[in-house]
Parts: structure tokens; sequence; C-alpha cells
């Protein structure tokens, strides 16, 4: 069994002091294993992410990265005799909603836009439903709703405007760039106003310009909002300029994690990620 080793190597960042238990963390996982079939995507991985930490994880396509964020976000549920904890409470057997609520936000690889609307209305959509979670309560409380709603809108585009999406407030996703695209998708996430954020390749496609500029928002956030992020991310640049600390999955198992220069200068990992001892 893969054990999380905290801080890990000797150049570990100042948020990654010694280890702590997965039911200590923001966000963490024990004994998780997830099989489809005969294929074992995550093998026995155990993960404890300190509140305000960058954890990154990386690893070969096929490593079981995407199917551990589904867990740890309630996608999937882990096979039997894992466990999931948010803040310190167990949430395995808890749906994405209530994840949701209770201060964890997700991006995608693939964006699960409203490609039909524009971008305040994709940002809106998720405050509505965080607000209202059913048919009952907006009736019920029609007048306070008029007034949540304009609390909604304001926030919406405080976001917009931190992000840089003011002058696409009211253009239709359909015709936006990625670069444009993928912010929208960080505010649909941050509009959950998140404690915890879960990132599935949110630079995946995007030009050194936009790249930059997801990395200067999220920076910001990290360190301005204290945000815990967790980020999938193949560009290995990118992860050891900005991250506290790195998790290498290959075959569904943890192969190395620690501080990223640490990691990066591992023979084994080196050999996986170019296949050249």
């Amino acid at each position: 069994m893969s054990t999380d080793q905290g801080g890990g190597g000797t150049a570990g960042s100042l948020r990654s002091g010694p280890p702590i238990a997965p039911e200590e963390a923001a966000i963490g996982c024990r004994n998780v294993t997830k099989t489809f079939g005969r294929v074992t995507a995550v093998d026995d991985v155990d993960l404890a992410v300190r509140p305000g930490e960058w954890l990154s994880i990386v690893g070969p396509n096929g490593a079981g990265k995407t199917t551990l964020l589904n867990i740890l976000n309630g996608f999937y549920d882990p096979d039997p005799g894992g466990e999931v904890f948010l803040d310190g409470e167990a949430v395995t057997d808890t749906p994405e909603h209530y994840r949701a609520r209770a201060g964890l936000g997700r991006t995608f690889q693939g964006l699960e836009l409203f490609e039909d609307e524009d971008v305040i209305e994709n940002v809106m959509t998720v405050r509505a439903v965080t607000e209202c979670p059913n048919l009952l309560s907006a009736l019920l409380f029609y007048g306070a709703g008029r007034k949540t709603e304009a609390e909604n809108m304001r926030r919406v585009e405080e976001i917009l405007d931190y992000l840089e999406l003011w002058e696409y407030r009211h253009s239709k996703i359909a015709g936006l760039p990625l670069g444009v695209r993928r912010r929208v998708d960080l505010a649909r996430s941050l509009a959950l106003e998140p404690d915890v954020l879960l990132l599935d390749e949110a630079m995946s496609g995007l030009t050194f310009d936009e790249k930059y500029d997801m990395i200067r928002f999220l920076s910001d956030l990290h360190e301005q909002e204290d945000l815990t992020l967790v980020m999938i991310e193949h560009d290995l640049e990118v992860v050891t300029a900005v991250s506290d600390r790195m998790v290498v999955l290959q075959k569904g198992g943890v192969l190395a994690r620690g501080a990223p220069e640490a990691v990066t200068d591992d023979p084994e990992v080196a050999r996986v990620y170019t296949g050249v001892d």
C-alpha cells in the first residue's frame, strides 16, 4: 500500500509540513481502488492534501489520474474498503452535489459547458443550483429568492471581472475560443465558492500566453484566497514551477511523491516519462 509522505524530499514547500492523515486533510482518501471489469484504473491509493496546498498529480496517459479525481468529487464510488474525506468529514457515500455544497469545486478536461447559452448564464446556473436545490424551495422562498438572485449576479460579475471575461459575458459559448472556454469553466467552479478545487488538465490545448494567464489566475487564488488546489497537468515545467508537492501515478498506483524538484529528479519518474533509463 502506498502511504502519503506529506512534504516529501528535502526541498518541500513551507505549506507541505509533516505528513497528515487523510481524515485531517482538506481533501484525502485511503485505500482507494477502482476497477472496471478486469482493468484496475486506481490501485490502493492514499492521499492527504493539506489546507492551502497546491498538489499536482502527473503521470502518463492511462495512469488513473482522472479516475482518482472522479472518486474524490463523487462521480465514481471507490471499490469496497476505500474511503474519501473532505475537510475532515467522511464523504465516501455522499453524492457529488453534497460535496459541491460542502466546498469542493471541479473543472473538467472535456469542457461541460452549455454551448447555446452565454457566459453569464453558464456561471449563474451553478449559483442557482447551489441556492435552490429544488422547485419547492424556489416557490416557498420566492421573495428571498429574488434578493438571492441579485446577490448571485453580483458575485458572478465579480468572478467574470477577476478572470478577465467581462467582454465575453453576453457571448454564446459555442463561438468562443478554447482559452476563453477554459476560463469560463474555471469561473463556474469558482461560483461555488469552493475551499478545494480539483483541476483536470485546465491548461490542455492552450497557447503559451493562455497558459500564462491561467497560471496567473490560479496562483492568485492559491495565495490570496488560500484555495487548496489539486491539479492534473502534463506540462512538467508548469507543475514544477507552481506546485507545493507532486504525486506521480503509474498504472493506477503511486510511483513517487514529494517536492517537485525531488520527484522530477527521480530516475524512475524520468524513465516513465521518456522511456529511457
